[in-house]
């Protein structure tokens, strides 16, 4: 069950923030050699683990817009009823005015729901209509490389995702529809949410190596330090974005609004305030990337704020393919400590599995499995004996112990599911792409990470570094290839 579950993109994190453009679901992974219930180890709690499958198989959900249960719609917030007038052309496709607006009001309702400022209306609907043209960029390239979701596949995605939100499938179906967002709607739009994830994967993943001699460079480094890792930087950006094929005129217009912005910036104003003008995804954060080693930012970046000072802007505008950026060391922080002193949770469980397939319909497989464990939790019945007898994972003769696993090392259904029992509980039946479980956590404890673990750790922060840097590009590049033609002035 062990996985890495992935970091998103920060090129993307306004879209992760209010939950527009997410991985949905991970690409799938080759089964694990243990038992074929743990994978290759992931990172402990707290690390940027890079993607990958607990049970090998395709991963479940991850979290983002469509695996959170929407909130019922409140006054003011039904989707808009406007006429659908194009807003973008984006290639072969359209994004409406409609579209437009109701992800306006999505982003608006989560911005305020989770306590973040909400940007002017002309940005809010700028960022709405960037964040429609980078989905459709993304689910064209995935619908143009094959990737196919079939209903199957769609309905146990959904099952997994009412599972982590602790609500059966006809309850979420309710709640999405009573958000305002027909049922049948929200289907599309996570089938090519996950079309998009697995394509990005396929694209991406294959091209990102860590080799042992990264690892060891990355242990001796921590290790030869007496206190801290290398430096982290925490910059935010302002960006005036050019038109694909710009003209004189209107790079000398984004260059000009460019330097109004840094006169502002330098003059002392907010900068989180300058950030609702900006074009770049990170808008919404106050145009923050978050820490970052210098060598994880892109290049420009880093040149520029290597002699500033946290608080201080850059005095140069800086041009890049996207568009103009005023640069701003935000905050500078020593890395991370020798990793022989980290400490991670760690659970001893134990599970039954029932495999699901054409001779054992979910259904049945829990039907089964509650039966099961009445059994066991109101006749007294010992788990460890129906899972030598019933289970069907290769822990079953060791009565389904799993041992004891750290965070990150499981199926997000099964770990989620897991993490809310208290020791000697036994959870209801829990569904994971390779069938349904009965878990029952033994105990808990605080565990140091071992020569091996520091490893796993080591190759998972090394690879989710590189994944984040191959995601940015990846994103970029299919930005910067798309024909984008705007209809609508995108702050009207």
């Amino acid at each position: 069950m062990k996985s890495q579950s992935t970091a998103l993109s920060t090129l993307i994190s306004l879209l992760c923030a209010c939950g527009l453009v997410t991985g949905a679901v991970a690409a799938e992974r080759k089964p694990a050699a243990r038992s074929g219930t743990k994978a290759p180890a992931a990172a402990p709690s707290g690390a940027a683990a890079a993607p990958g499958s607990l049970f090998g198989g395709a991963s479940a959900p991850r979290p983002g817009f469509l695996s959170q249960v929407p909130p019922p719609a409140t006054p003011g917030s039904e989707r808009s009823q406007l006429v659908d007038e194009v807003a973008a052309v984006v290639n072969t496709s359209v994004v409406t005015r409609k579209e437009m607006f109701d992800r306006a009001a999505l982003i608006e309702q989560q911005m305020r729901s989770s306590g973040r400022p909400v940007p002017a209306r002309p940005d809010l609907l700028g960022n709405a209509l960037e964040s429609l043209i980078l989905e459709r960029v993304q689910q064209q390239a995935a619908q143009e490389g094959g990737i196919r979701v079939n209903d199957q596949e769609l309905d146990r995605t959904i099952a997994q995702i009412a599972q982590q939100n602790s609500v059966s499938v006809d309850e979420m179906r309710r709640q999405i529809e009573a958000s305002g967002m027909p049922f049948d709607k929200y289907r599309e739009e996570l089938r090519r949410e996950i079309q998009v994830s697995r394509f990005r994967d396929r694209e991406i993943e294959g091209q990102v190596q860590v080799y042992d001699g990264e690892i060891d460079n990355f242990l001796a480094e921590r290790r030869g330090s007496q206190a801290t890792g290398p430096e982290e930087y925490n910059v935010a950006h302002l960006l005036v974005r050019l038109p694909e094929n710009a003209s004189e005129s209107q790079k000398a217009e984004a260059r000009a609004k460019a330097e109004g912005l840094l006169r502002q910036a330098k003059a002392g104003t907010d900068f989180a305030q300058l950030a609702a003008q900006s074009d770049a995804p990170e808008a919404a954060q106050g145009g923050a990337l978050g820490f970052r080693q210098i060598g994880r930012l892109p290049a420009v970046f880093a040149n520029a704020v290597l002699d500033l000072t946290p608080g201080q802007v850059s005095d140069k505008i800086l041009e890049t393919s996207a568009g103009f950026h005023i640069v701003k060391l935000v905050a500078k922080r020593a890395g991370s400590s020798d990793l022989a002193g980290i400490k991670v949770p760690q659970t001893h469980a134990r599970h039954i599995l029932i495999r699901t397939g054409p001779n054992m319909p979910e259904a049945e497989a829990r039907r089964q499995l509650s039966t099961m464990r009445d059994r066991i939790t109101i006749g007294g019945g010992d788990f460890a004996a129906a899972a030598r007898q019933f289970s069907q994972d290769g822990s079953a003769q060791a009565g389904g112990d799993l041992g004891w696993v750290s965070p990150g090392e499981l199926v997000p259904a099964f770990e989620q599911a897991m993490d809310k029992l208290r020791p000697g509980e036994v959870s209801e039946p829990v569904v994971t792409q390779f069938g349904v479980h009965l878990i029952q956590v033994l105990e808990r404890r605080e565990g140091e990470l071992s020569p091996e673990k520091q490893r796993d750790f080591a190759r998972a922060t090394i690879r989710s570094n590189k994944l984040r840097t191959a995601q940015e590009d990846w994103l970029r590049q299919l930005r910067s290839n798309a024909y984008v033609e705007y209809r609508v002035n995108r702050q009207q």
